[in-house]
């Protein structure tokens, strides 16, 4: 297509914000991309913004008349709306609820019954929709706001329930729909519609506005809050609630030193304790890639010279964890238990939010960012996502398809974020990512009857992305054994819900969680103390490279008298199954599986290959498994689901308890063939563990050592003053390190390394080099390093 269809946009450049502090100056973070908030926008300003708006609402401007894509779209909207229309209760203005089956009393509803009649409104303004221009649709929206403004959401009215529903969820949806119909609206009723929200949000910077006290709004949540006052303020007319709006966005892509937010290390928290990037995050990033784009209309929308840290997340926080299209679960926290919500929806609008910010950056980041996002498409077949698109989205790929963008691959290598113990590894076709807990980090979020009992996706939980790609997103949530999740270690005591309270309110006080990154390998150690307060304790590292994946266990203990497992696999079969499994080049049949000391390897069809390489009894099944949503999400679906699992687990039986610590290594190959598993296993993966107990644990495959310290220890030719981890390369003489002191807490990290006679260290940090009998001493300053990654070269 030569011409595709766009939305119209203002170009602002990749340099368009200014860092900075303060509420009342846009210029203090939001840049003079909108200049100051004393001029930023006129009341000339507020048509345009409105009508660009509900351009961004429907995509009107967009449609490419003949396109089936859009008939597509149009087809599922009229559908949408039909369904809607037949739950319209009769008798505007008597009443009691708009909606037969959404009972106001209940604040989920409220945001239900606003959220259909936005899409009424959406539909209603939409070219070519059965409901076009409808009068009789118009006055069905009229009405519903009437009633809705006189039953439930008005100015006199207290909050109940949750207060989202409140503050967010409603006053979003009525805000679009009113910039939708604003020309048909009695001004009675638009005032009284605007009254409505400034009650429940008569402050962008504040959550909770009224008696339970005022809560400073954070990150994806003030996007969102911010959002709703500006719409009402641009249809309400009201410039300086506007501005105040638009100043109250800075703070969201800031760094913050704790809680909410963008950290430096490319980390996002909400709710204080949990890895938010792919829900939270991705909120506000879409968020403000809508709101930028409409406010880069305003005549007050010049550029600046200065970076943005906004921009700079796309690369750094966000595409780390989307693999061929899907956002990883490991940062998507209690949105696994939600049905209607799978990784591939949340990739999806990951794409949109970066293209629409492509619009508006230079040139070279803006083809960097759509090829970034070509790739995911091409690679994910999983889901259509032209299929599930809305016309502003579908609008945005049909001009990506036709630019002259090419695919980018996925980027391969290690990626650790220290501050939200969440790490990210891609090999050749094939991706994993780690869910760690720590005295930062909670074992996990449950909150509004959801994901109560994912209590053990902190402890380890293994997150491998391989060939049989809808694994995660094919009813895994509700049929998985949530005690066997891959990696992780637990006390098979049975736990209430809630385990741990709810909102991520607890948090183990562990010795430490970190990880490090030299070139292409990655290292990641966990203190873990288990949720429930069983006593479960554990201590767990990883070792990553493009062939394998190697994982240490050691010093497990437990106090409840329970037996102890690992996890090594827990694998989603599909529903047909049927997959081969392979023990010791013997297919594996039964349901009862195989039990033993003596085996060395196993191999799942479409995923790779597993070597058993410790001394404990590994067990392998094949097993069919039903559950419902509901059972894990109060609001989920009844409907049962099967299916089939390959778990791979170590009994670490009852010697815990009774002060035998256990232990495990093991080894994941993914995509390895059956033969390249049991060659592997031959070889034990050419790696030799060096160290696996309370003190340390490290291993050495070829030059490169790998050594988790827990305390001053030696592990090969490494030996450390206290917690650390290291990765080590030595080669002739020179010797290449990567090192993070984890605990956070340490000034000054001493290293010995022996078997160099290196004469100088090369580092962008503080490093002291001084000669030892047969090697050299390292005094590493860790000081506001926050447990990154510190490179440094021993050279002759």
């Amino acid at each position: 297509m030569k011409n595709p269809p766009t939305l119209a946009a203002t170009p602002f450049t990749r340099r368009s914000l200014l860092r900075g502090t303060g509420a009342v100056a846009v210029a203090a973070a939001l840049g003079t991309a909108f200049a100051s908030t004393a001029t930023a926008v006129s009341a000339s300003d507020l048509e345009p913004l409105r009508q660009r708006w509900v351009d961004q609402l429907t995509g009107r401007t967009a449609i490419a008349a003949g396109d089936p894509r859009f008939t597509a779209v149009i087809t599922r909207m009229d559908s949408a709306v039909a369904s809607i229309r037949r739950l319209l209760v009769p008798g505007p203005g008597t009443r009691t609820r708009i909606f037969s089956d959404a009972d106001l009393t209940q604040d989920a509803q409220i945001v239900t019954t606003y959220s259909r009649i936005e899409t009424l409104a959406i539909a209603w303004a939409t070219p070519g929709t059965a409901v076009q221009a409808d009068p009789a649709v118009l006055q069905e929206i009229l009405d519903g706001l009437a009633d809705g403004n006189r039953l439930v959401y008005n100015a006199a009215q207290p909050e109940f329930g949750n207060w989202w529903s409140w503050e967010i969820g409603t006053p979003k949806a009525l805000g679009d729909t009113l910039a939708i119909v604003k020309d048909h609206l009695d001004p009675a009723l638009l005032d009284a519609c605007c009254r409505a929200i400034d009650h429940f949000i008569p402050d962008p910077t504040l959550q909770y506005p009224d008696s339970r006290g005022k809560v400073l709004s954070t990150g994806a949540n003030r996007v969102d809050i911010c959002q709703g006052i500006m719409i009402r303020s641009i249809v309400g007319g009201d410039v300086p609630r506007l501005q105040a709006a638009i100043s109250a966005l800075s703070p969201t892509w800031q760094y913050v030193a704790s809680g909410d937010g963008f950290h430096a290390d490319a980390s996002f928290i909400q709710h204080n304790t949990v890895p938010y990037t792919g829900t939270y995050g991705l909120g506000l990033l879409w968020g403000l890639a809508k709101l930028f784009s409409l406010l880069a209309a305003s005549t007050s929308a010049v550029s600046d010279p200065s970076h943005t840290q906004l921009f700079d997340s796309v690369d750094r926080s966000f595409a780390p964890f989307i693999h061929d299209g899907l956002m990883m679960d490991a940062v998507r926290g209690r949105a696994i238990s939600r049905s209607s919500e799978p990784s591939f929806s949340d990739g999806a609008s990951a794409i949109e939010a970066i293209l629409w910010l492509a619009r508006g950056v230079d040139q070279a980041t803006a083809a960097a960012w759509r090829s970034m996002c070509l790739g995911w498409i091409k690679r994910n077949t999983v889901t259509d996502i032209y299929a599930t698109s809305s016309i502003p989205r579908l609008a945005l790929l049909v001009e990506l398809e036709a630019s002259t963008s090419t695919t980018a691959p996925e980027p391969l290598g290690h990626r650790y974020f220290p501050t939200m113990d969440r790490s990210a590894y891609r090999g050749p076709g094939w991706a994993v990512a780690l869910g760690l807990c720590s005295r930062r980090i909670a074992w996990y979020e449950c909150g509004n009857g959801e994901n109560e009992t994912g209590y053990n996706t902190g402890s380890g939980l293994t997150y491998l992305y391989a060939a049989d790609a809808p694994h995660w997103d094919d009813h895994y949530w509700p049929t998985a054994d949530l005690t066997a999740l891959p990696g992780t270690t637990v006390d098979t005591t049975p736990l209430p819900p809630k385990a741990g309270g709810e909102w991520g309110s607890s948090t183990p006080k562990n010795e430490y969680t970190g990880g490090t990154t030299l070139d292409s390998y990655g290292l990641v150690a966990q203190h873990l103390i288990g949720p429930g307060g069983t006593g479960l304790k554990a201590r767990k590292a990883w070792f990553f490279t493009q062939e394998f994946i190697l994982a240490l266990g050691a010093d497990i203990t437990t106090a409840s008298g329970a037996s102890v497992k690992t996890t090594i696999e827990h694998r989603n079969l599909g529903q047909s199954g049927g997959r081969a499994i392979t023990v010791d080049g013997a297919p594996l049949s039964t349901s009862d599986g195989a039990s033993a000391r003596g085996m060395h390897w196993a191999h799942v069809e479409g995923v790779g290959g597993y070597l058993f390489l410790g001394q404990e009894p590994v067990r392998v099944s094949r097993q069919r498994r039903s559950g419902t949503w509901r059972a894990i999400n109060t609001g989920g679906p009844t409907t049962s689901y099967s299916r089939e699992y390959a778990t791979m687990a170590i009994d670490h039986g009852l010697r815990p308890a009774a002060g035998t610590p256990g232990t495990y290594f093991y080894a994941l190959l993914p995509g390895a063939t059956p033969a390249e598993t049991e060659e592997a296993s031959l070889n034990s993966v050419r790696t030799e563990v060096l160290r696996n107990d309370a003190a340390a644990q490290g291993l050495r495959t070829g030059k490169l050592t790998a050594a988790a310290f827990w305390q001053a220890a030696t592990v090969g030719s490494i030996a450390a003053s206290g917690p650390a981890l290291v990765l080590a390369w030595q080669s002739e003489g020179i010797v290449k390190l990567a090192v993070s002191e984890p605990t956070q807490t340490a000034s000054e990290l001493v290293l010995q390394i022996s078997g160099t006679k290196a004469t100088r260290a090369r580092s962008a940090g503080e490093v002291k080099l001084s000669a030892i009998p047969d090697g050299v001493e390292l005094r590493v300053s860790t000081a506001g390093l926050a447990g990154t990654t510190l490179a440094v070269d021993l050279l002759p």
